[in-house]
């Protein structure tokens, strides 16, 4: 069974926001980032995995951000000098397929999917994705187990679109077809009528930019473009 995170949980709920899950994942990614800006990133177990996956464009950039650079240097040149010869061989050879016109075009094609992949991988979304899971988890063990929680579901805005979908499809994997009925009964008013009020709120945030309204609006309506785009693309947005 996933690991339970009863309280950080709650805690997100508590916080009220757009989706729950995107404030939990977001702390998550927060510690994660500190903690590769100190010691951790030097430790021998996390140095065998980031040789291996290294870290994806987003999290590269906000590792780099940040104040340890020697540490992030360290890792990237471990990093390199283990991808290094497989690297050059891809290179090569799509060097040698380009030379057999259409007959080395699925080997071209073969070494793009290979520099892909490699450019996907990342030892930090590894680490939330674990998380996810059981924060997913948590929450269904709680609609199921915990009569207190299902008000503190239906009084909350539900999910953005990407962590709804997660949670039907980890339902539909670990919920009796009753349960999974509940559940989706349950939360669909949820993403409807939030999606409705952003709608609203949108438009309303818009009408702020006329002449003379700038400092008009009530807070959902200042937020409104934080929030529908929190909703839409699944991640907490600053307010810078």
């Amino acid at each position: 069974m996933p690991k339970l995170e009863l309280s950080k949980v709650h805690d997100a709920y508590a916080a009220v926001g757009e989706c729950p899950l995107c404030i939990l994942m977001d702390g998550a990614e927060r510690n994660y980032l500190v903690s590769l800006q100190g010691a951790r990133v030097m430790e021998p177990s996390v140095r065998v995995r980031t040789n291996r996956t290294g870290f994806c464009p987003e999290h590269t950039r906000k590792l780099y951000k940040g104040e340890n650079k020697l540490g992030l240097a360290l890792v990237t040149h471990t990093h390199l000098r283990e991808q290094l010869a497989g690297l050059l061989s891809t290179l090569r050879g799509m060097a040698e397929a380009a030379k057999d016109g259409r007959k080395g075009k699925d080997r071209l094609e073969g070494a793009l999917h290979d520099l892909e992949d490699l450019r996907r991988r990342c030892y930090l979304c590894e680490l939330l994705e674990a998380d996810l899971d059981h924060y997913l988890f948590t929450v269904l063990y709680l609609w199921r187990k915990d009569s207190e929680f299902k008000p503190t579901l239906a009084g909350s805005r539900g999910f953005c679109l990407s962590h709804f979908a997660s949670l039907v499809s980890v339902a539909m994997k670990t919920l009796r077809p009753e349960e999974l009925a509940g559940l989706v009964e349950a939360v669909v008013p949820l993403m409807t009528n939030s999606l409705e009020r952003l709608e609203r709120d949108l438009m309303a945030f818009t009408e702020l930019f006329q002449a003379g309204n700038r400092d008009l609006g009530g807070e959902e309506q200042r937020l409104a473009l934080a929030h529908a785009l929190q909703k839409l693309a699944g991640s907490v947005m600053k307010l810078d």
